[in-house]
């Protein structure tokens, strides 16, 4: 395919990608292959709305260089071993989407039942050895994944996401999607999402200056001083804001939230949900604690969520953006949770790797991506 063309492509994948929610943010990553020796891959940390050509980058199948400054993917090597190993294949996707990354932490291959969705992915769909994100490991795992299932036209990543092997962009995005139906059909066989819990009002605020905005679900809101007394405006939740905001100036936004799956994983789990999934590890922190009290500060140290009383969860972020991001990612993990018991008994990430993935996030992709 003529190089430019490709790129394109990959643009418009993104972009279809993140409309219609199988991709969030800088999550994941979209390939195309140019020739039978490079492809090209959108790049680290930039958001998919806005890529421009420029910013594909042309990668060697065989040994991963590319040209120019821009970075391309750390996950090159998964849609590298897919162009080795799939002589038809010259379309990849990579995701983070909801109900295959709750399906990864199941630690199996997943059968393809229907056969609507086994004309599509074959007859089942294989999961990939864990290993932490952009190591050997990880790619690894998933070269053996592909090359022992050569039916399959998706491979699972174990706490991780997906890879969708596509004859071309329009076959891609299909499997990405059927993988999404078929999971969510899986998955349904023994979890069912919680609908016993009672929601909660919901409050989310923004740092203005000294004070905060403080806006209801119900439309309420009110303005709150950072520092000192509410002024007769002392009710719980307000004075929890406060207290964040005056000792996390990292922290200009937060949101609470109350989604069946959150109430669900809050009511079931002791003191601290642990991660299942690498963006929940990386993102929200490498436990989210349970607030004892009204101590939700020091519940939050070192973390960027912190479970209520009421089963909530205050999602906290730079800004707005990064605060319905650790928003997505806490509700896909207790969602992963609550099917891990389920099916069994939830596959948690090892503490180690929880560290290592939470400090690499913090110390390069978090300023990358601010640049």
């Amino acid at each position: 395919m003529d190089i430019m063309q490709a790129k394109l492509a990959v643009i418009e994948a993104g972009k279809n990608l993140v409309k219609t929610g199988l991709i969030a943010r800088t999550w994941g990553n979209v390939s195309c292959r140019i020739s039978d020796t490079e492809f090209v891959i959108t790049p680290s940390g930039r958001s998919y709305e806005n890529l421009t050509p420029d910013e594909i980058v042309k990668v060697k199948i065989e040994d991963l260089s590319y040209e120019g400054d821009v970075k391309p993917s750390s996950e090159k090597g998964v849609h590298a071993s897919a162009y080795k190993l799939r002589p038809e294949c010259n379309f990849v996707i990579h995701t983070h989407q909801l109900n295959a990354s709750v399906v990864s932490v199941l630690g199996k291959d997943m059968p393809v039942e229907s056969a609507m969705h086994a004309s599509v992915l074959g007859s089942k769909v294989p999961m990939a050895a864990y290993g932490m994100p952009s190591t050997k490991k990880l790619k690894n795992g998933v070269y053996a994944a592909i090359e022992g299932n050569p039916d399959s036209k998706a491979v699972i990543m174990s706490h991780h996401g997906a890879v969708c092997m596509g004859t071309d962009y329009a076959n891609a995005f299909l499997i990405a999607s059927t993988l999404e139906d078929a999971c969510n059909v899986y998955l349904l066989k023994k979890y069912k999402t919680p609908d016993k819990y009672k929601k909660p009002v919901c409050y989310s605020s923004i740092r203005d200056g000294e004070k905060l905005i403080l806006s209801g679900d119900d439309g309420s809101s009110i303005e709150c001083p950072i520092n000192g007394n509410l002024d007769g405006k002392n009710f719980a939740l307000a004075a929890i804001h406060r207290d964040i905001y005056a000792a996390r100036p990292d922290i200009n936004a937060i949101v609470q939230s109350a989604t069946p799956d959150i109430l669900g994983a809050a009511n079931k789990c002791v003191g601290k949900l642990k991660p299942l999934l690498d963006d929940y590890a990386q993102i929200a922190g490498a436990t989210v604690r349970k607030m004892k009290g009204d101590k939700a500060v020091s519940a939050l140290k070192g973390r960027n969520a912190v479970f209520m009383k009421d089963g909530s969860v205050l999602c906290c972020g730079p800004d707005m953006y990064d605060a319905n991001a650790i928003q997505m990612v806490v509700e896909k993990n207790c969602k992963s949770y609550l099917a891990g018991c389920a099916f069994g008994s939830p596959n948690y990430i090892s503490k180690l790797d929880c560290i290592i993935m939470r400090f690499v996030y913090m110390q390069k992709y978090s300023k990358q991506k601010n640049k």
